[in-house]
């Protein structure tokens, strides 16, 4: 994957449409801005983005979930003393 700096993107507007996949970084701050990705390519890539995203929610609520049976389980200590 081909690394653009966000300043040669502002600069030459017409490197998007050469891009299929590229990662956009910020070279003064060395940070990663995101990443683009062709249209062409939209069909074979949301399912995927949505797959990674419904699993990280459900990793989410699970920890969560964890937590306040945590919670829970301290509340029904505490009211036993």
């Amino acid at each position: 994957m081909l690394s653009y700096g966000i300043t040669d993107i502002q600069t030459k507007p017409s490197l998007i449409k050469k891009m299929d996949i590229g990662k956009i970084i910020d070279k003064r701050a060395h940070t990663t801005l995101g990443y683009y990705i062709s249209a062409k390519y939209d069909k074979l890539i949301t399912p995927i983005i949505k797959q990674i995203e419904k699993e990280e929610k459900l990793n989410k609520l699970k920890i969560l979930k964890a937590h306040q049976d945590l919670e829970f389980a301290e509340l029904g200590v505490d009211d036993g003393l």
